[in-house]
């Protein structure tokens, strides 16, 4: 009796364990719940972690923490006066598509983004002074908490604030320059475009220096030939002794023709003689003078082209050296002229930069765009939320 009053008692005392069972069948002590707002957090932790953080992130960020920046844009077209009349024809044709931008365009767009204008900036501008302005967030000023004071980091930072879009159908660039004061901008707007201007200068110098090398190489060249042409020339007169063999063979065929005029002449006497006087002493002496003037003439056409002293080779030889000498002449006149027109179109500038609009201060700041990256965000992370859910319960479904 004692012994049962004591079991009821003693139950009184004991502590009852709530159990769970494993996969094995064994009890197990079951977990303890967990506090009122850890388990709020746990239930909602899926639209916390995916949408609620990333819009309050993006709220603080953009709303508290970004500093507002100010973008000066200018545009400008790179041009060349021997263009002109192409771009007046193509004018008046109607053309669909758009053009390719053009060789000198592409090398000012790769000035603006290359470390070259990083060091003008530095110079001219005091690019680390205006990239550092107190008005600026850690997260964009330079240096800062993720960026030291390098200068490949300064060029990384550069390129963040400075950005060049060329416009393939018409030709124009368009420069946009950021930074946290609206007169840095323009400052670094036209350090950037007088550099520009100072690389087509350049160019320029540089087109005029190679022209006039060139041509002046081509002259001196041509001038070499045709005093060349003119010492074989002179030399072939001395081996030749003769100034002009077509006109030694010209006064030996005007040597002939006369000779055989005159063998006209005798063989008509004698054919006359012979007719009034057969045996007249006159026709051995015609025959005589017609064999003499004949052998003259054999002599005279031996000299032109019947011998090896003969003039048709050495006339043949002379042309060809006048025919040369003339090339070279031609040569030499045509090199002076190409020297004369690099020299006169050295005098005009044959690329330019033309501004179409130039850099202005702008009375507010364009960047960040608040509304818009938040509204990005919100979207994006109420996508992710809404996918990761029915990823959740999906999954929910196949464990039952």
């Amino acid at each position: 009796m004692s012994q049962g009053i004591m079991q009821e008692s003693a139950t009184d005392y004991v502590e009852l364990v709530p159990l769970r069972v494993n996969e094995a069948g064994v009890g197990l002590p079951a977990k303890k719940p967990l506090p009122g707002w850890l388990a709020a957090l746990s239930r909602h932790a899926l639209i916390l972690v995916t949408f609620v953080l990333p819009c309050f992130l993006a709220v603080l960020y953009y709303g508290l923490i970004v500093a507002d920046r100010y973008t000066s844009e200018a545009q400008f077209v790179v041009r060349s006066p021997s263009r002109a009349g192409l771009d007046q024809l193509t004018g008046m044709i109607p053309v669909t598509g758009g053009e390719r931008a053009s060789d000198e365009a592409s090398s000012v767009h790769e000035f603006v983004r290359s470390r070259d204008a990083v060091e003008l900036l530095v110079q001219k501008a005091d690019l680390r002074a205006i990239l550092s302005r107190p008005e600026g967030d850690v997260f964009w000023r330079f240096p800062g908490w993720f960026s030291r004071d390098l200068r490949e980091k300064l060029f990384e930072r550069y390129l963040d604030f400075v950005s060049i879009k060329p416009d393939g159908s018409t030709g124009i660039s368009t420069l946009v320059v950021q930074s946290f004061r609206p007169e840095d901008s323009v400052k670094m707007a036209e350090v950037l475009l007088q550099g520009s201007e100072a690389l087509i200068n350049r160019l320029n110098e540089r087109a005029r220096a190679d022209t006039i090398r060139a041509a002046t190489r081509e002259v001196e060249t041509a001038k070499a030939r045709a005093f060349e042409r003119r010492e074989e020339l002179t030399t072939f007169r001395t081996r030749a002794g003769t100034v002009d063999p077509a006109k030694s063979s010209q006064n030996l065929l005007e040597t002939i023709g006369k000779l055989s005029f005159e063998v006209a002449q005798l063989n008509a006497q004698l054919a006359e003689a012979q007719r009034n006087s057969p045996q007249g002493p006159q026709i051995t002496n015609l025959r005589n003078r017609i064999q003499a003037v004949e052998q003259q003439i054999v002599e005279e056409k031996r000299q032109i082209g019947g011998s090896a002293q003969a003039l048709a080779p050495i006339i043949a030889e002379y042309e060809r050296l006048v025919l040369e000498r003339e090339f070279a002449d031609r040569a030499l006149a045509s090199a002076l002229a190409s020297l004369e027109n690099a020299r006169a179109e050295s005098q005009r500038q044959q690329l330019y930069l033309e501004r179409v609009v130039a850099p202005h201060a702008a009375d507010y700041p364009s960047q960040p765009r608040r509304l818009l990256w938040i509204g990005i965000v919100f979207l994006l992370s109420l996508s992710v939320y809404s996918i990761c859910r029915s990823l959740r319960d999906y999954l929910r479904q196949r464990e039952h």
